[in-house]
């Protein structure tokens, strides 16, 4: 265990234990950032972006839950707000399965190039994000996690990579190459959105209004707790897009007092009018959603 993290071993976290048969979702406070972390009811765990700069947080809380190596580990895309702890949680946990976006420049910001060359020097199985990929169990607790964005770099139709790609590009297209997963478990539906904008959301819908999902068991209209794009931005978590899910909870992984003003005042009233009950980081710290077998679920903080 390096010196420079002796500090991770003390001062732990109290966080509860997920109970057999259950599958648990911690949002995990680490400040201006976003880090979520999936426990299958079959004891695997999946970490989805690794927060900013606030990586002892991090560390302490998977030292918590007992966790020395993830199963999987999900950059949902470069942005150093999502990527900046993932080289030391590489250094010292490690994942078996890291899967990253297609960004042929590595070196895009220096947190994500410290986060490639960790992957790169580990023994993990290497895997590019892009829609249709899956991890799941049809075990006695089957769960399923379908990539439903973005489009893998190259298709016919375009994708977000190939913007980003052709070195013309805004933060926007950026965003929009963030991973966004949906999760199921017993009829129980999570969406994760990473920093995704509208136009995103807009091609979802159409998508979903064309059966391209159907073949793979998402109800994305089904979605009953949302990891809400961008920390609650205005750029993400549209009108359209909120009255179409089945909005039940809604997770904003945001700063205290951070300077963007995150989340937006129309994101929230949005979500309200949707009937979700919203919980945010900034005020409650760490959020803890237990789902059950029984096809419910409840919200902690």
């Amino acid at each position: 265990f390096p010196l420079r993290y002796l500090s991770v071993l003390f001062s732990l976290p109290e966080v509860e234990a997920r109970a057999e048969r259950e599958l648990a979702l911690h949002f995990i406070d680490v400040g201006q950032g976003d880090a979520a972390l999936i426990e299958f009811p079959d004891g695997k765990t999946l970490l989805i972006d690794g927060g900013g700069e606030e990586s002892d947080a991090l560390l302490r809380y998977l030292r918590a839950l007992k966790i020395d190596t993830l199963d999987y580990l999900l950059l949902t895309h470069p942005d150093s707000d999502h990527c900046g702890g993932f080289a030391e949680i590489m250094e010292i946990k490690g994942a078996k399965t890291v899967y990253i976006p297609e960004i042929k420049d590595v070196n895009i910001n220096r947190e994500y190039a410290e986060f490639y060359a960790s992957v790169a020097e580990s023994d993990a199985r290497i895997i590019y994000s892009e829609r249709y990929l899956r991890i799941f169990s049809e075990e006695e607790y089957p769960y399923s996690l379908v990539f439903l964005s973005p489009y893998r770099a190259g298709n016919p139709g375009g994708s977000p990579y190939d913007k980003v790609n052709g070195g013309d590009y805004t933060e926007n297209d950026l965003n929009d190459t963030s991973a966004v997963v949906w999760l199921d478990y017993f009829g129980t539906s999570a969406l994760f959105c990473g920093d995704a904008t509208s136009r995103i959301e807009e091609t979802l819908i159409r998508d979903a209004e064309l059966n391209f999902f159907e073949d793979y068991g998402v109800r994305l209209d089904s979605t009953e707790i949302l990891k809400v794009s961008h920390h609650g931005s205005a750029t993400g978590t549209g009108e359209e897009f909120v009255r179409y899910l089945g909005l039940e909870t809604a997770v904003i992984s945001c700063g205290e007092n951070n300077f963007y003003g995150h989340p937006d005042a129309g994101v929230c009233e949005r979500l309200s009018e949707a009937g979700a009950e919203i919980y945010r980081t900034d005020l409650w710290g760490t959020i803890m959603i237990s789902v059950f077998p029984d096809g419910t679920y409840s919200a902690t903080i």
